[in-house]
Parts: C-alpha cells; sequence; structure tokens
C-alpha cells in the first residue's frame, strides 16, 4: 500500500476509497502551458525528457445503495511504444486495486467520468472475444452530452487525447448515459458542468450529511495547479477554465469541500483553509 495515501475515508454515510491506476508521464510544458518552466519544476520536477510523474487517481463511493466509480483511469490498450512514450510504472491497476477490496467489475452500479481522454476513461472498456466490451457490465456510464459530441468528432488538436474503443462499446451495450449540465445524478452525488479543459468536462461533488467533496478532474489535475492562472497547454478554452476553476475552488473552501485530484502524485485529498492548500497527510 502507498503510505503516502489515505485510501478509505468516511464522508457522512458515504465511504470513500481511492483507487490509483498507477503512475505515468506527461511533458512539464504541456502540463503547466505559458507558466516557465523556473517556477512548476520546484514543485513537480522533471525527469531528463522534461516528463513529469502523474498519478491516475480514480474514486470509489459508496453511498449505501450504490457503488459509483469515478473515472477508470489509463486502461490496458497502451503498446510498447506509447508505454515507454508516457513512462507507464509497473504495479497494479484499477482492476487489480477493486479485487484487493473484494469488488468484481459486476459490483459496479455506475462510472462516471470527467470527460473521455484516453488517461480518464481507459478501463471503461476490456477487448473480449467479440471486440470491445464494458469492463463494468452492469454500469450506468455518466457522461456529458457535450463530451460525447466532442469526442466523436474531434478538432484536430484533440484527436490524439480520444481513443474510440474507450467509449464506442458504451452505447453499442446500451450502457451510456447522456447528462445534459449541471445534474443530480444520485442522491447526494452532482455533476456540474465546467467545459474549459474540453467542451463537457464535468465535475462531480459529494455531499452527504454536512460534509462534501470535490472531484476535479482536469479542472485542476495536481496540487501544482491550484493558482487559477496555472493550467495545462491542453485546456482549449483557458479563459473559460480560469473563470470556473475560481468559483469551483471559492465554492468550496466557503462549504469545507475536500478535494479530489485526478492527477497528483501524493495523496490526492486536500483542503483549501485560508487559501491555502492542505493534504490530508500534512
Amino acid at each position: 500500500m502507498d503510505r503516502t495515501m489515505t485510501p478509505r475515508m468516511e464522508l457522512g454515510r458515504f465511504r470513500l476509497t481511492t483507487l490509483r491506476d498507477g503512475f505515468f508521464r506527461l511533458d512539464g510544458g504541456s502540463m503547466f502551458g505559458v507558466i516557465p518552466r523556473a517556477l512548476w519544476e520546484g514543485l513537480k520536477p522533471p525527469d531528463d525528457r522534461n516528463r513529469i510523474r502523474l498519478g491516475l487517481n480514480c474514486l470509489l463511493v459508496e453511498t449505501g445503495d450504490e457503488r459509483i466509480l469515478v473515472e477508470a483511469g489509463l486502461g490496458g490498450k497502451l503498446d510498447e511504444r506509447q508505454r515507454d512514450l508516457y513512462g507507464l510504472e509497473e504495479g497494479p491497476r484499477l482492476p487489480e486495486k477493486l479485487g484487493e477490496l473484494g469488488l468484481e467489475p459486476e459490483d459496479v452500479d455506475a462510472v462516471i467520468l470527467s470527460h473521455l481522454h484516453l488517461d480518464h476513461c481507459g478501463w471503461a472498456t476490456r477487448e473480449g472475444e467479440k471486440g470491445w466490451e464494458p469492463l463494468f457490465p452492469r454500469a450506468r456510464y455518466l457522461v456529458q452530452e457535450r463530451e460525447w459530441d466532442a469526442a466523436l468528432s474531434p478538432d484536430r488538436r484533440s484527436r490524439a487525447s480520444y481513443d474510440p474503443r474507450d467509449f464506442l462499446a458504451l452505447e453499442e451495450a446500451g450502457l451510456l448515459e447522456l447528462v445534459r449540465g449541471d445534474a443530480e445524478v444520485f442522491p447526494g452525488v452532482r455533476v456540474r458542468l465546467t467545459g474549459g479543459h474540453t467542451p463537457g468536462h464535468q465535475v462531480v461533488i459529494l455531499d452527504s450529511d454536512g460534509r462534501g467533496c470535490v472531484f476535479l478532474g482536469d479542472l485542476v489535475p495536481t496540487f501544482a495547479h491550484l493558482r487559477v492562472t496555472w493550467h495545462m497547454g491542453w485546456d482549449l478554452f483557458p479563459l473559460e477554465l480560469m473563470r470556473v476553476k475560481e468559483e469551483v475552488l471559492r465554492e468550496a473552501e466557503e462549504r469545507g469541500q475536500l478535494l479530489f485530484f485526478a492527477h497528483e502524485d501524493t495523496d490526492p485529498l486536500a483542503r483549501l483553509v485560508g487559501g491555502r492548500l492542505l493534504p490530508l497527510t500534512a
């Protein structure tokens, strides 16, 4: 077990479990866009290929009635060249992490995807005898309608970030559920359409017995991206992202909500106090 993490905690009547699909690496310049390396390298030191280490963090939410998986990691579709390109580290992946909890894919009732980039929905599907099929055969897969449309017809800049093998089988199996804008998808579980990173990016907001948590997706991927003006080169709509990011973080601090960071390589849970980020293991 990664001792830098708080893998399981109670949030009111909900139980939250961090499930990490391993670690990978992306170009530091792309991860910080126009921010000079001299400013970010002390927070996220790059390797000799200018890549920074990132977590592939998923969140299992057990409400008492449903088991909801938020995000589905990078998956197992990378070839050898891609594994080297992304610096994918060996170790247990998401299905194995579920197995450590005594859970099978059939035990998951819903999968909420912040967006459909390949490092966020990789385990949504697997290769079966007849081709690609949903890994979680009983689950509803919740995706913003805008994101679905963008993934089916990506622009030139975004095309490499989407892998149709990750999501086309969901619709074919009748498990895809498209969401239009902000919605409560389960009691105490809401999605908020943020856009910014992609046209249909969403965050997930949990609320149980007065306690809350926000799964940030790629709105704020790591602790180092907390500053409103620090964002990724992959963000398609940076001004929109900065506006919504400021709103989400302000509301989280005012309401005392926890924050869950999808790509932090330490403990992904933290809270804002006085404008400062306090990791749970601090």
